[in-house]
């Protein structure tokens, strides 16, 4: 969307267990945990690596925490309701 993109790496699969991911440039890793509960599947991202340091990777973990939150939201609102959110646009409208 917006011409955004990144580049993305997948260095591990274990069905309905994990995705390890690298991304972005400097390269940071993002593990993406799948644990089964008793009404749906819960979601556990892991993002580390980060080159920054002080208040630079304190702002980093916030964008990314709030990213990855956004995005979460959205597919969980689409894969069980079929609603599309349209939470990027709202978030991030086109000028």
């Amino acid at each position: 969307m917006y011409g955004v993109k990144s580049d993305v790496k997948v260095l591990q699969v274990v069905q309905n267990q994990l995705i390890k991911t690298t991304w972005g440039e400097p390269s940071t890793n993002v593990d993406y945990e799948f644990k089964a509960m008793e009404k749906g599947t819960l979601v556990v991202i892991k993002s580390y690596g980060f080159s920054q340091e002080g208040e630079d990777l304190l702002k980093i973990i916030n964008d990314n925490t709030g990213g990855f939150t956004t995005v979460l939201d959205g597919c969980k609102a689409y894969l069980e309701h079929g609603i599309n959110l349209r939470l990027i646009e709202d978030k991030f409208p086109s000028k």
